[in-house]
């Protein structure tokens, strides 16, 4: 009864927020000459992203005049109608009261909770930005977090800021301001950039390797931006056929990348700008990307149309990844199992993303949950519904995806960011 009643107030709020004023009706507005009242809030208790319903009086409707904390630390507002807040727990916030500040400068009033709200740690799912129409239509939308709009979110990257870059398959490269809030789109696809697949950045970040699939002998491979132009300009830089995947090497800084068509795996010569053959993976129309472990001292090779994960150790020596061997999956068998090495199976592995214990947590794409591999090969599945695609915050195993292709890790606030490309969604899971 409880959770229909949040849901019921949070509905009503959002539509407050986003609603046209019609002109019969007007929005209400804090006035500093009035008490500002805090009478209640609930839940009583949650972890991270929970959604706590605040309610009072003369919060007026300007969310830039209102800041809300929970035991000191900020909580992101979701809306107000005036007499109601929305916001979600923040992270890490522990037991304390709540305090909400309404007005600036002078006029600026606080009000405190008279109880304490109770902080349960525990991992979490919850949605970052995106949304879609009610009939689950979306667009490449710019705006804040809460109005931006993404088209089939697919691949991401964090700057050195721990701001993310994400691709969106086949339409655009979007900025992520975490720290500012926004959205913003760097470029839209075009002029020989027509399925744009991975992303990796230079040691010194200034320059941006952007993949590139084309079937094109001639075609363009490799794209970079630098950050002269913002990182809104590219220039070519390797002309190829079917560039799936690329990576930085994390201590040399040596470009790595594939080639689909006939299955390669090469090292880009800076000095004599030409590719060097490594290996081959497998055998022909292999879809295989590459990610370097944060120690430089190997890289998964992630096979996505087969099914299954290499691992190819990086010869310090020769400056060149070695011939890999299986991790985990079974080749060319799709399915959904936890266990290990080649008793795991999944279905088109996509992103993946290192934490600080070379843990990979890699996109099951098909499967649209997200599944952890141990150094020693073992397989469980981290979050998400597997085979049950929808679209559900909440605890790891109780959320849901939907064809999540896209992931990053910020080991400071350990919080993954997920590109939930068939919910149009940019998720957070965040661990404890």
């Amino acid at each position: 009864m409880k959770v229909t009643k949040y849901f019921l107030l949070f509905f009503s709020i959002i539509c407050f927020a986003h609603c046209v004023d019609d002109g019969k009706s007007t929005r209400p507005v804090y006035d500093p000459t009035k008490p500002v009242e805090f009478s209640s809030f609930l839940p009583d208790s949650g972890g991270v992203s929970t959604q706590m319903v605040i309610n009072g009086s003369n919060f007026g409707s300007d969310t830039s005049l209102i800041k809300v904390f929970v035991n000191g630390k900020k909580a992101p507002l979701i809306g107000t109608d005036g007499s109601s807040l929305l916001v979600l727990v923040p992270v890490r916030a522990d037991t304390g009261l709540v305090t909400v500040q309404i007005g600036k400068g002078a006029d600026m009033k606080e009000v405190i909770s008279d109880k304490v709200f109770n902080y349960i740690f525990k991992p979490a799912v919850s949605t970052l930005s995106g949304w879609t129409d009610k009939d689950g239509k979306t667009d490449i939308v710019d705006g804040t977090l809460a109005t931006a709009q993404y088209y089939k979110p697919y691949w991401l990257k964090f700057d050195q800021n721990k701001d993310l870059y994400l691709l969106e398959d086949s339409s655009a490269l979007r900025f992520i301001d975490l720290h500012n809030r926004t959205v913003t789109t760097k470029f839209r696809m075009g002029n020989g950039v027509v399925r744009p697949r991975t992303l990796a950045f230079s040691l010194a970040w200034d320059t941006l390797y952007v993949t590139n699939d084309t079937w094109d002998t001639g075609g363009i491979s490799t794209v970079i931006l630098t950050k002269q132009t913002n990182f809104t300009t590219w220039t070519s830089l390797i002309n190829s056929k079917t560039c799936n995947g690329s990576d930085v090497h994390p201590q040399t800084g040596d470009y790595f990348y594939t080639e689909y068509d006939r299955g390669f795996m090469y090292k880009w010569n800076k000095k004599t700008r030409v590719s060097e053959t490594m290996y081959r993976v497998d055998d022909v129309g292999w879809e295989f990307n590459v990610q370097f472990a944060p120690s430089g001292d190997f890289a998964y090779v992630v096979c996505v149309n087969k099914h299954y994960i290499m691992k190819s150790m990086y010869n310090r020596d020769t400056k060149k990844l070695e011939a890999p061997s299986v991790v985990c999956g079974l080749r060319a068998t799709a399915g959904w199992q936890d266990g290990v090495g080649t008793g795991a199976r999944f279905d088109n592995p996509h992103q993946g993303a290192f934490d600080e214990y070379d843990n990979f947590y890699v996109c099951d794409v098909n499967n649209h949950c997200i599944r952890k591999i141990t150094p020693k090969g073992i397989v469980t599945t981290f979050a998400g519904r597997p085979q049950t695609p929808g679209y559900s915050d909440g605890a790891l195993r109780d959320a849901q995806f939907k064809y999540p292709r896209g992931i990053a890790y910020d080991k400071e606030t350990k919080t993954f960011y997920i590109a939930d490309e068939g919910n149009s969604r940019i998720r957070m899971i965040t661990i404890e």
